[in-house]
């Protein structure tokens, strides 16, 4: 996992960016593209979080704050993020602050694993932190003892064009191991977890996986 830390330390602004559409016509093309996934599980994630006024959402490996910022503009009464990354905590607490929301957002430096969090939450996530995690179980376990109602989380999927390529990228730029899915694999981990109310979502778009929304036992 020092790996995967040293990654986001030295990408940060880099993968913020693929968020910020408003960069530049070019960007935005760029990202809208060739990054379609990103968009769609941010799509989906929202949709299947619902209405969220005044509830308390758990943001798992939360970067740079996109989902958590959007979650407390939405309306959330608190927003918990959790992140190893110092560089993109504090891109995360620059956003919070830019769209008037630091009341509600609180952000953690930690391994979430390692975390002992004393309070539960209504919605838990985890967006684009299942590609680098080898315990997807015991990490999925956490976050559903830590959940009153839905937890989403994605997993990227194989792709025969895009697979060896990322992989190759990854060795040649020392950016870790990564972890990819069937869904086969999201039912056994889901389950193992302890989730039996659940859906996975295919992420239709090139280079896609899924999302999977668990409903906790005593939540929605």
């Amino acid at each position: 996992m020092d790996t995967v830390r040293q990654r986001f330390e030295r990408d940060a602004r880099s993968f913020d960016a693929i968020y910020r559409l408003e960069r530049s016509p070019f960007w935005r093309w760029v990202n809208t593209t060739f990054r379609k996934a990103v968009f769609e599980r941010y799509d989906i994630t929202f949709d299947q979080a619902g209405d969220v006024t005044d509830k308390t959402i758990l943001d798992v490996g939360c970067g740079s704050g996109v989902y958590a910022v959007d979650f407390a503009r939405r309306g959330a009464r608190r927003v918990v993020g959790v992140d190893f990354s110092d560089k993109m905590l504090e891109l995360a607490s620059q956003e919070a602050e830019q769209h008037g929301v630091v009341d509600r957002c609180k952000f953690i430096r930690a391994d979430f694993l390692e975390l002992d969090l004393k309070e539960m939450f209504d919605v838990s996530i985890a967006m684009g932190v299942f590609d680098y995690i080898p315990d997807q179980v015991t990490l999925l376990r956490k976050m559903v003892a830590l959940t009153t109602g839905k937890v989403i989380a994605s997993f990227p999927g194989h792709s025969r064009l895009r697979e060896p390529a990322r992989r190759l990228r990854y060795k040649l730029a020392g950016k870790g191991d990564i972890y990819l899915y069937s869904q086969d694999d999201v039912e056994r981990i889901a389950a193992e977890a302890g989730l039996r109310d659940k859906e996975i979502i295919r992420i239709r778009s090139s280079g896609g996986g899924f999302v999977l929304v668990g409903r906790c036992a005593t939540g929605a």
